[in-house]
């Protein structure tokens, strides 16, 4: 089927994980800021030449950069943490978190626009508590969603889909194709 959205992608409509030992899990709600880039762009070493006053004569990359979103997660009942992080969910509903906040996965955002954006290989790492505790915030732990290099041998870090395609079915057909 061919995309006749405009392309705009939009609105935060679910946040879904899934680690490679466990089930997708929807995380809880996030806050109005959605998620925002965190990553780094490339740098770069210039190459300057004694003959050449005017400018480089080179630039080498020394760092292809990185792509990477935050996010604030404000649902911090037991079971959202555990869906997240793991850690324990006791039987009174409190939660123990795990020594280590890091859990790979894959990360599927759906979007109000209708589309949805897949991260292959995503690293989830706790970005310490966010937005406080008062009136005028809501306490957030703040996640940090690195888009890493896939250890399945495929190129693909990330894809994106248009309204109406389901990530699941069109994964199957584009990494059979190569």
């Amino acid at each position: 089927m061919a995309d006749k959205s405009n392309g705009l992608m939009y609105g935060v409509a679910a946040v879904k994980f899934k680690t490679s030992e466990g089930e997708e899990k929807t995380l809880g709600w996030l806050d109005e800021n959605g998620m925002q880039p965190a990553g780094n762009a490339p740098t770069f070493m210039d190459v300057m030449a004694a003959q050449v006053t005017d400018g480089p004569v080179d630039s080498i990359m020394t760092n292809p950069g990185s792509d990477a979103f935050t996010m604030n997660l404000i649902k911090l009942d037991a079971q959202s943490m555990v869906d997240v992080f793991g850690g324990k969910k006791e039987k009174d509903d409190s939660y123990t978190p795990p020594v280590k906040f890091v859990a790979n996965g894959v990360l599927t955002i759906s979007m109000h626009s209708g589309h949805s954006f897949r991260i292959f290989n995503a690293r989830l790492s706790r970005n310490g508590f966010q937005n406080g505790i008062n009136m005028q915030n809501v306490l957030a732990m703040g996640i940090r969603v690195d888009m890493l290099k896939p250890t399945d041998g495929k190129e693909r870090r990330y894809r994106t889909y248009p309204p109406g395609i389901t990530p699941d079915e069109s994964d199957a057909t584009a990494d059979a194709a190569g």
